[in-house]
């Protein structure tokens, strides 16, 4: 079966990128940005019932999915948002739709601090200015203890299912299908995950620099005059209820979905998110 989407290579600020083009290159362009440990694949449902309004484009951050691993101190909100821009303006994107997944929200609220006319509309999963850090905590544990490769698919999916345990309601052929793209088989028949294990080392570690950066992305999101949309799962301990309520007494405007009975972060192909996305595009 021939994919809905083609598979792309651009060379970005000494990075070879892939990323995945949807087609409808004549619609208005919206750009996925997929979380920490995610690829552009985490956009594949709503990727497709997308792609008939939309130019869609899934961009794999450097260091994950198939875009390549470059020196550690790379992977930091900085470059990632130097590599968004570079990507538009090599595609000659004026203007995009937007939405991020946790660090791809991040991403989109740096590079909005310094260019908010770029977003004809901007949504968030599950991800703000601050972060909780119980939610921190969660993931830097997970990520300090998580095997470098796993025995099969179903280990790879007992593991992911103690970061998100909410994931279990799923059948399991549903959880392999949607994280097939999160590992590549090695020679032996085990499975590694498509990151790399660096991806946390370009981050701040000092106080000041967490305050700046926190300060610039609260900037960034106080700058946008586009539509608004911020998706919460009601168990995120990343994206507190104390931080959306900020958000959302900073910007009045904004549209907000709950997702209950879910953490960090939220399956956008899943209702109600997929519900609000549906009504926030209208």
């Amino acid at each position: 079966m021939t994919a809905p989407y083609t598979d792309q290579f651009i060379e970005l600020n000494d990075c070879r990128m892939h990323y995945q083009d949807w087609g409808n290159a004549g619609a208005p362009a919206l750009l996925l940005v997929h979380g920490l440990t995610q690829t552009g694949h985490a956009f594949d449902g709503i990727a497709a019932r997308l792609r008939e309004r939309f130019h869609c484009l899934a961009l794999d951050v450097r260091g994950r999915g198939e875009s390549a691993w470059t020196p550690p101190e790379t992977y930091e909100l900085g470059q990632y948002a130097e590599d968004v821009t570079a990507f538009l303006d090599a595609l000659n994107i004026q203007q995009t739709h937007y939405i991020g997944i946790s660090m791809g929200g991040m991403i989109g609220m740096w590079l909005a601090a310094e260019a908010p006319e770029k977003f004809l509309s901007f949504a968030l999963n599950d991800i703000g200015p601050e972060l909780g850090g119980g939610g921190l905590k969660r993931i830097s544990e997970y990520l300090a203890t998580a095997p470098p490769t796993f025995s099969s698919m179903d280990h790879f999916i007992d593991s992911m299912l103690t970061r998100f345990p909410w994931l279990a309601e799923k059948p399991r052929e549903v959880l392999a299908q949607a994280f097939e793209w999160s590992v590549r088989r090695n020679e032996d028949g085990s499975l590694s995950v498509k990151y790399d294990p660096n991806i946390t080392a370009g981050g701040p570690t000092d106080p000041e620099r967490t305050k700046e950066l926190v300060g610039r992305m609260w900037n960034g999101l106080r700058a946008l005059t586009c539509p608004i949309l911020l998706i919460r799962g009601l168990d995120s301990q990343l994206l507190t209820e104390e931080i959306a309520a900020k958000m959302q007494a900073a910007l009045p405007g904004m549209k907000f979905c709950g997702v209950p009975g879910v953490g960090h972060p939220v399956t956008l192909s899943d209702p109600p998110a997929w519900d609000a996305l549906e009504r926030f595009y209208r």
